[in-house]
């Protein structure tokens, strides 16, 4: 079964406006790591918002494992299976103790006591703070307090985690930690993943990219097709990871660099090459010659 699929959707925020989503048709099986990415106000926030039933379509269909978001019936079902964190995890958190904030949406389900302890200590283990379970919340570093909201999403035992933008308002260090998070959920626990990104090194890290303008879906390719369309991105005002990056200052120069480069490893490992042929240092003879 898919776990999310979007059918011809479109969407204003105004009657007589202008659609923020036109005409989108995409496709997520269970277990994919997806990144979203395209400039402000291309629509992709306003897509994942959809697919966790905050927002209806003015046209097309919204179907989360099967069920229509246009369903009343079906609204906390669909929440319950694809689960939301917010770009502020202050804007998430609503209890003064870390477990309890783990422990809210559960409650609000129904779920017996002794089952939700069991879901919060498992949540607070697979985001790394189980350490943190009687902590007050304002007194976590950003990347702490956006993992005690995916553990509180997590508690609620999602298939899909719907990311949107988590690491925007985060130091390197709070970042990497979320990244890492969102990795080995779905590595370890096969959940689904949908990322919302502006950071194109955090959308090389998936295993599909889709690209939207304008409120469409321009393109959907593993992260290597993606991002060796340098040209094409810069038209849809984006770059590419800074590995990819440096790549094609390489291969401009005349140095023979694969141009499905996204990491630093990768990197390294290429520009090793170019020293090992001596490539590198002729060419900084010739300059120093000139």
């Amino acid at each position: 079964m898919r776990m999310a699929q979007t059918l011809g959707v479109r969407f204003s925020y105004t009657e007589d406006g202008a659609f923020a989503l036109d005409g989108v048709s995409i496709s997520v099986e269970r277990g994919e790591f997806v990144a979203v990415i395209g400039r402000n106000g291309s629509g992709k926030s306003t897509m994942a918002r959809h697919l966790n039933a905050l927002l209806r379509p003015t046209a097309g269909t919204v179907l989360i494992e099967g069920r229509d978001t246009a369903d009343d019936a079906e609204t906390w079902e669909i929440r319950r299976a694809a689960g939301m964190v917010f770009q502020n995890p202050d804007n998430q958190l609503v209890a003064t103790i870390v477990e309890d904030d783990a422990a809210f949406g559960p409650e609000n389900l129904g779920v017996p006591p002794e089952e939700i302890r069991a879901r919060v200590d498992k949540a607070l283990a697979d985001v790394g703070m189980t350490e943190h379970a009687k902590s007050a919340p304002h007194r976590l570093s950003g990347g702490q307090k956006q993992r005690v909201a995916i553990a509180g999403v997590l508690a609620m035992k999602p298939d899909c985690v719907i990311l949107d933008e988590p690491t925007a308002m985060l130091d390197p260090v709070g970042r990497e930690d979320v990244m890492a998070t969102a990795e080995r959920l779905n590595r370890d626990d096969g959940i689904t993943i949908i990322l919302i990104t502006h950071d194109m090194d955090e959308a090389a890290r998936a295993g599909r990219v889709i690209v939207m303008d304008s409120g469409r879906v321009v393109m959907d390719a593993p992260p290597r097709e993606v991002f060796s369309r340098a040209d094409e991105l810069a038209r849809y005002g984006l770059g590419v990871p800074q590995a990819a990056e440096c790549a094609q200052a390489l291969r401009a120069l005349g140095f023979e660099a694969d141009p499905g480069i996204l990491g630093g490893a990768e990197l390294a490992e290429a520009v090793s090459k170019l020293r090992g042929s001596g490539s590198l240092d002729a060419d900084r003879d010739n300059q120093s010659d000139i």
